[in-house]
This record gives C-alpha cells, structure tokens and sequence, in this order.
C-alpha cells in the first residue's frame, strides 16, 4: 500500500476576493482564519472537511518574479514514522526506475522548511519536498509553464491538529460537504501516458483507465488517518475551449475539484478552472 495521503488543495485568490471570498466558497463551506506564511510573503484562509483534509485559499502579498516560488495546485502528505527524508528517498527511487516521470524532466527536492502562524501567534511548521521541473517543454509549445504539473508535499513538523483544527464547527458546511472524492488534473491529450507514468511514480499507485474511456485515468489515494482509499487524483483531457484555454493560460493543473456530501446527493463540482480562467 503506498504510504501516500491526500493532504490539500489551494485556491489562489486575488486581494479583494480573499477578504470577501465568492459566492461559490461561501455558500457552501465554513471558511476559518489560517494566518501568514514565513517570510510574510501569502497568507490563508481553511476550509476543513471532516476527513482530514482541506482547502486552502491563498492569497500572494508579495509576488514573486520566479514561478518556483508559486507553491502548486496540490498537496500530498506521508503520516509518521514516514518522514519528508523517507518520503524524499522514495520519490527520487520511483523516479529513476520506469515507469519514470514519463520523460517529462521532473525530479523532487530534499525537504525545506516551511512554516505559519496562526491568528492567535502559534507558531506551525512543516517541511516541504516539492517538484523540480529541467524540462520547460513537458507540455505543448506555447503552452504556460508552471510548477503545477505534479503534486508537492507537505509533511508536519509540529503537531497536524495545529495545521489542521480540528475544532468540530470548522469542519461543519452548509452544503454537508464530508470530504474529498476526486482532484481533477488536465493535461494535453498526446501527453496522457506521460503525465500517467510520472503520477504512478509520485504517488506510489497505479493509475486505471476510467471504463469506456482513454481520456481519463484514476489514481486512488486515502485522506490522512483513513485505512482505505477515500477519493482520487483524475487525470483528464481537454474536452473544449474552456479547456484548452486554461492550459495555453495556466499549464497542466487543477481544473475541478470534486467534494462528497453526506448522504446520496451528488457530489460538488468546484468550478477551478473557470474561476483562474475569470482573473481579479
């Protein structure tokens, strides 16, 4: 079983919406403070659903000029014994045995500190292993080139309950949301057998070919602290212009997430790319 976690999913939010995040947010979800990053360059704010998981909502203080300073669309976590040193000698195992990263020029870097505090001045600390991209043409010429293509990691230093509360009135939506069922990625078409060998090495699993369909590959994974697989990373083509333009725009990324609510009812959408496709 991989030892491999869902962790995070951020949303990057311009000044004015994260101080009165849209509609889309707020009718469905409790948002809760989550404070400054080290280096006083983002702050956050959390929705926690009840798995374990959450939602970060980001916002940049103070841009920077490298995009290696932009933090991904996604995090990953290992839970303890599992450090960010093991977790590390994984990844860079995985990545130079086949299936590899898919001739796609990425490799992980040795865990880094990371940190926040909190409104109330605690102080969280994490370390961090992310991607490291030698191949600016992974993806279509022409095509926008960040490091959202693959997944970082995130793996606690102090207590998680702090990163995370677990404070039961933050974990309460109005939409009854539980927890996440899919992370949907979009990649270029010819690039789909890739972008699935570099995943089946990041997380550890093997991906599957969604039934009646080439164009979609699964990878399932477990939120932290469950012994069973709980939702899935899916990798998706584009299906139209909306899509299109989101990875001439913004590369290979996030373009949906997928939320469970409790009971039957269908699951949320969350509207990703058209909310990055829609700007400030």
């Amino acid at each position: 079983m991989t030892p491999v976690h869902f962790d995070h999913v951020l949303i990057q939010l311009s000044t004015p919406d994260f101080e009165s995040p849209p509609s889309w947010l707020t009718e469905n979800f409790t948002i809760i403070e989550g404070g400054t990053h080290t280096g006083n360059r983002t702050q956050n704010k959390l929705i926690i659903l009840p798995d374990n998981t959450y939602i970060e909502l980001l916002n940049i203080i103070r841009p920077q000029d490298d995009f290696h300073g932009y933090p991904g669309d996604f995090a990953l976590t290992t839970i303890s014994p599992f450090s960010a040193n093991d977790n590390y000698r994984r990844l860079t195992g995985a990545l130079a045995h086949p299936p590899g990263d898919g001739g796609l020029g990425v490799t992980y870097t040795p865990p880094q500190a990371g940190g926040r505090t909190t409104p109330r001045g605690e102080e969280i600390r994490w370390e961090l292993v992310r991607p490291s991209y030698s191949n600016t043409d992974s993806i279509l010429e022409g095509t926008a080139k960040r490091p959202t293509d693959t997944p970082f990691f995130c793996h606690d230093v102090t207590d998680r309950g702090l990163r995370v509360p677990m404070d039961p009135t933050g974990r309460k939506h109005s939409s009854g949301a539980s927890g996440l069922e899919a992370i949907e990625v979009l990649v270029p078409r010819e690039k789909v057998q890739a972008y699935m060998d570099l995943y089946t090495s990041v997380l550890g699993v093997a991906g599957r070919r969604r039934s009646g369909t080439g164009d979609e590959v699964e990878f399932p994974l477990r939120a932290p602290g469950s012994s069973e697989s709980s939702g899935v990373v899916r990798l998706r083509v584009p299906r139209g212009t909306e899509d299109e333009r989101y990875l001439r725009e913004r590369g290979v990324g996030v373009s949906a997430l997928v939320i469970k609510l409790k009971g039957e009812e269908t699951p949320l959408k969350l509207p990703i790319a058209a909310h990055y496709l829609r700007g400030p």
